[in-house]
């Protein structure tokens, strides 16, 4: 059976056409052809069908084979070209070889036609494999893999044109090309003009809240989809000119061309907080997210596109302080601030290195019989510039860099070690308990009951004289890891607390689903005009709730003798705060325990 061939024949005789097809039929070809003589009819035909090969005649009447492969050059088509005429002189055939044609006979030398075929197809293949090995080089080279998006290398490429000032040709301008094989970036007026002077652009840095928690928790396939996801909605949000890319694993750049004014780019930026916050359903799942948006201005007066991109990381880091769901436009004093910021990153990890850091322990006291039943573990950093720093300020950079695991299980390890001292030391208090608080990230290490046992093996610790504390937020992010490590727990007599209960999300239904031993109540409705406010009925709900679920309840924030008075008799059984004592060194809580040791069970 002979092999198809759509052939187009750019010839005015039909007479001689068909001794092409002839010839082809001969050699193997079923050919599929159409007979062309005008430049109209060859454009019409270039349209509707796709070609294998076209073969033209050199002179015709109304067309030529050189206008022929004009065309075909104009629509980008690269088809193999044979030119086959009656007479051609040498130099008007290698000018038709110059000009892009792949060969030429005569039209007496027709058996020579099938294997200039077969070879021109041969060769076509190869062109065709290699155009598709540089479109893969492209992809991997400016391109994210996983997303689609430009990456950072092309994202800095377009940028950096925007820094260029370019001269319009008629109505339209086109970027000047950097790569070989990068698009070629081209708008319509009226964005013509010097950069510098007439078009504000914006560059916004985006990253992605809660995405370590959803990839530490669902895993990496979710976590990928949330990815891909989320560059569809970024494309939504944005204009033809506009471009978003993907800068790191969980980050976003998005160039916005032609700004106004700045209020437009924060409207901007409003609409990609919304549509990201839209849950996502992937995979039968529904994840919740939403970002932190960093905005700069190309009026900040930056020559070079990284130190633009460098400011709009920055504005992004304060948005990130603001909480999620929040923007913040880049102004100068941010970036010492950074620094500052990445100081105290390279400060702590040398402090959990070299275990220069230390706990205190505040009392958690019962109401009933002001007696301290056990000590909460809180990190203290004395750094060796500044007086202190805040565990508000280190604990969440050690959780966005990672630095939170090291530090979490010194922190375990260190209050167990203090605590079995004190047993060692004073037998009479062996019920005392030491509380921990763990993160969403240390939640889900897979070593972490590990760590436990092997803490508490080594240190002839009961599990019951250990609590866990985890807040609020990271029960919503791990629940179906909770689940598992929550009977793990309870395995090994380690009681559970819930902290900063009920600060926003559905805190009651937790009661009922999660084995929970202790609830804290944040102090911040403590604090806030306790007993007056409003806070008080939300604190008596849940004090009488926990009692039907027979669940301890601690008390945060307790300053003033009336403030515990009124816990008390609401049926809250435990307290911390400033009225009992503030968080104390090892060396002041075992001087208690030598001087007073009423004040213990």
């Amino acid at each position: 059976m002979n092999q198809p061939l759509r052939v187009l024949i750019v010839e005015d005789s039909e007479d001689d056409a068909e001794l092409l097809v002839f010839e082809l039929q001969n050699g193997g070809y079923e050919a599929i052809y159409e007979r062309v003589e005008a430049a109209g009819a060859m454009n019409e035909a270039l349209d509707k069908k796709g070609w294998d090969i076209v073969i033209a005649d050199y002179f015709m009447p109304k067309f030529s084979a050189i206008s022929a492969l004009l065309l075909l050059q104009q629509k980008g088509l690269d088809l193999p070209f044979i030119i086959v005429s009656g007479s051609i002189k040498e130099n008007m055939a290698i000018a038709a070889m110059k000009a892009g044609a792949h060969d030429y006979l005569l039209k007496h030398q027709l058996a020579r036609l099938v294997p200039a075929v077969e070879r021109e197809l041969r060769e076509a293949k190869v062109r065709k494999n290699y155009r598709k090995a540089i479109k893969r080089l492209q992809d991997l080279t400016f391109y994210d893999e996983l997303t689609g998006l430009p990456n950072r290398t092309l994202f800095l490429y377009y940028l950096r044109q925007w820094f260029k000032p370019v001269q319009p040709t008629h109505n339209r301008k086109c970027l000047p090309m950097a790569y070989p094989i990068l698009p070629t970036l081209c708008w319509d007026e009226p964005m013509v003009g010097n950069t510098q002077k007439d078009n504000v652009f914006a560059v916004l840095s985006l990253t992605l809240s809660r995405y370590r928690i959803i990839q530490y928790s669902l895993g990496d396939l979710l976590s990928e989809q949330l990815l891909v996801a989320t560059a569809q909605r970024l494309q939504e949000c944005i204009g033809d000119q506009d471009i978003v890319a993907r800068m790191g694993e969980n980050k976003f750049a998005i160039l916005l061309s032609n700004i106004q004014d700045l209020h437009q780019v924060e409207e901007k930026a409003e609409r990609i907080h919304q549509k990201i916050s839209i849950p996502f359903e992937l995979n039968g799942r529904v994840v919740s997210s939403n970002c932190y948006i960093g905005i700069v201005l190309s009026t900040m007066g930056y020559k070079q596109p990284k130190d633009l991109l460098r400011a709009a990381d920055t504005a992004m880091y304060y948005a990130k302080l603001e909480g999620i769901g929040s923007s913040e436009v880049f102004d100068p004093s941010m970036q010492q601030r950074a620094i500052e910021r990445l100081q105290l990153e390279t400060d702590l990890q040398q402090a959990i290195k070299y275990e220069t850091l230390h706990l205190n322990y505040q009392p958690i006291v019962s109401l009933t019989t002001g007696k301290t039943i056990g000590f909460e573990a809180l990190a203290r950093w004395q750094h060796r510039t500044r007086i202190k720093v805040s565990p508000s300020e280190f604990i969440p950079v050690a959780e966005e860099t990672g630095l939170i695991i090291p530090l979490g299980e010194w922190i375990l390890r260190e209050a167990c070690k203090q605590l079995s001292l004190w047993q060692d030391q004073f037998p009479d208090y062996s019920s005392l308990s030491i509380s921990v608080n763990l993160s969403g990230i240390q939640l889900n290490q897979p070593q972490l009951i590990d760590q436990i046992d092997q803490i508490c093996t080594t240190l002839e610790l009961s599990g019951a004289n250990l609590k866990l504390e985890i807040t609020e937020s990271v029960l919503v992010d791990n629940a179906s890891v909770a689940t598992t490590f929550f009977k793990k727990l309870k395995d090994r007599n380690i009681q559970l607390c819930i902290d900063d209960f009920c600060t926003g999300y559905s805190s009651f239904s937790y009661l009922n689903n999660f084995p929970i031993d202790i609830i804290k109540i944040d102090r911040s409705f403590i604090e806030k005009g306790f007993p007056d406010g409003k806070n008080f009925d939300t604190v008596e709900a849940i004090i009488n709730l926990a009692k039907k679920r027979e669940i301890q309840v601690i008390a945060e924030g307790i300053e003033t003798q009336e403030q515990k008075d009124i816990l008390k008799d609401l049926g809250c059984e435990y307290g911390q705060g400033f009225l009992f004592d503030e968080a104390l060194t090892p060396e002041m809580v075992t001087n208690l325990m030598l001087t007073k040791p009423d004040r213990f069970w």
